[in-house]
């Protein structure tokens, strides 16, 4: 089913739907970060997971930084958003697969998306530039592959039915070069007629969502976020301080996350010229009743048969 929209109003922010809608942005941050110290490894009760392949991702540059960011995206966002966007993945994609076919999960984070649909059982990589991320992900996936690369530059074989990357995980991409190279590795990944499922932020959302702050407070560990969304510059950013006990003192943590946002236009260009030939858009409100998801599309593009 395909869809063609035009940009609408901006709606308004509403007080009650604050928390949620601002958690729904910050589960997605990229693997931009900067940190003014290195946190201390998490262990998992004595579990020692398999560490993740090297080696398939080029010389270029990797959002390796996000690691001491893992932490906390694990154990407060984890299961916040990926739900509703799984129940995307089961409505859109599933259907269209054959069972046990081979799935790779770009900028997979801790997994949540990966571990689904291993239990599923789909044959599943997980891909992120993230090594601590990917040490969750190995802990809840634990049958499943995992590759340490970045999405700009990983060369993996033409062997996957479907690839999937959500949570806005694409709109990090700062440039359209670099978000036209993605789609370029995705093509060439996918076998014939392979399917290529993935969410953006359009600008209604950048408006709604990341012009506010949000906190956590708790015991041992509080996280406070910034945002602001410059419209001339098409680039929404929060700033994050992070605090964490560790034994009597507490650490800080700061950063700086960017996304981009870029129109639709651009995002048909950019997979056009990746060379997908059919294209299906669907709006998260509208189409798919998602309702804390303002201003998220989701695309669904093939590679010629």
């Amino acid at each position: 089913m395909s869809f063609q929209f035009s940009e609408e109003e901006p709606l308004a922010f509403t007080e009650n739907s604050k928390l949620k809608t601002i958690l729904v942005t910050c589960h997605c941050f990229q693997r931009v970060y900067t940190s003014l110290i290195v946190l201390k490894r998490e262990s998992h009760q004595g579990r020692r997971p398999k560490k993740p392949e090297k080696g398939f991702g080029g010389e270029g540059e990797r959002y390796a930084d996000y690691d001491a960011f893992s932490w906390f995206y694990e154990r407060y966002w984890c299961e916040e958003v990926p739900p509703a966007i799984f129940n995307v993945i089961e409505r859109l994609l599933l259907p269209e697969l054959a069972s046990k076919s081979r799935i790779l999960d770009l900028c997979c984070g801790t997994g949540y998306t990966v571990a689904r649909l291993e239990k599923k059982g789909y044959r599943v990589t997980g891909l992120d530039g993230s090594e601590q991320m990917l040490r969750f992900a190995k802990l809840h996936a634990p049958r499943s592959r995992f590759v340490l690369a970045d999405a700009r530059n990983f060369n993996l074989p033409q062997n996957f039915d479907s690839v999937v990357s959500t949570f806005d995980s694409l709109n990090h991409l700062m440039t359209l070069d670099d978000l036209e190279a993605v789609m370029k590795n995705v093509h060439q990944a996918l076998v014939h007629a392979g399917i290529f499922l993935f969410d953006m932020n359009m600008e209604r959302g950048f408006i709604n969502h990341w012009a506010d702050y949000f906190s956590i407070v708790e015991k041992d560990e509080t996280c406070v976020l910034r945002g602001q969304y410059d419209r001339a510059g098409k680039t929404g950013r929060y700033d994050i301080t992070m605090f964490r006990r560790q034994g009597e003192a507490w650490q800080r943590a700061d950063a700086s996350i960017t996304e981009k946002c870029y129109s639709m236009k651009e995002i048909k260009g950019a997979l056009r010229r990746a060379g997908f030939k059919q294209l299906s858009v669907f709006d998260a409100e509208r189409d798919l009743g998602l309702a804390d998801h303002t201003g998220r599309k989701f695309f669904l593009a093939r590679k010629e048969s």
